[in-house]
C-alpha cells in the first residue's frame, strides 16, 4: 500500500467517523433551536467532504475539476474551524476545570487538524510530495 492510499483510507475513516458523530447527534438533539443544530451541521459538512476527498480522484464543478487533496483541505478545515469555535465557547461559557479540559481538548484537535489541512493545500511539505499527486 503506498502512503497515498494509507491516507487516502484515514480521510475515509475520518469521514465515516465524523458522520457517525453527526449523526449521533442529530438523533440526540431536539430540533427545537437552529443553534443546537450547528455542531451537527459542520461536523455532517467535514465528514461528508472528507468521505468524497477519499472515494474520487477528480471531482467536476462545472467547466473545471477539483482534485482530491484540496477537497480534503476543505473537509478538515471545516473540522478545525468548529473545533476551535466549540473551544473557544467552552473558554467563554464555563470557568470550570472540565471547561477548561473539553477547551484544551478542542483547541489541541483544531491545531492538528490545521495542520494536516495546510499539508493537504501546500503538497507535501512534511510528507512525500507523491502522496498529494492527482491522477
Amino acid at each position: 500500500m503506498t502512503e497515498k492510499d494509507a491516507f487516502r483510507r484515514r480521510l475515509l475513516g475520518g469521514g465515516l467517523l465524523s458522520l457517525v458523530l453527526a449523526g449521533g447527534l442529530a438523533l440526540s438533539l431536539e430540533p427545537t433551536e437552529l443553534l443546537t443544530w450547528l455542531p451537527t451541521a459542520w461536523i455532517g459538512t467535514g465528514g461528508l467532504a472528507l468521505l468524497i476527498a477519499a472515494s474520487v480522484e477528480r471531482l467536476p464543478l462545472g467547466v473545471t475539476t477539483i482534485g482530491w487533496p484540496r477537497i480534503a483541505a476543505v473537509g478538515l478545515a471545516i473540522l478545525a474551524l468548529g473545533s476551535s469555535t466549540f473551544g473557544f465557547v467552552q473558554l467563554l461559557t464555563g470557568a470550570s476545570s472540565l471547561s477548561l479540559v473539553y477547551a484544551g481538548f478542542a483547541l489541541v484537535a483544531a491545531l492538528a487538524l490545521s495542520i494536516v489541512t495546510l499539508e493537504c493545500l501546500l503538497g507535501g511539505v512534511g510528507l512525500d510530495g507523491e502522496t498529494f499527486a492527482v491522477e
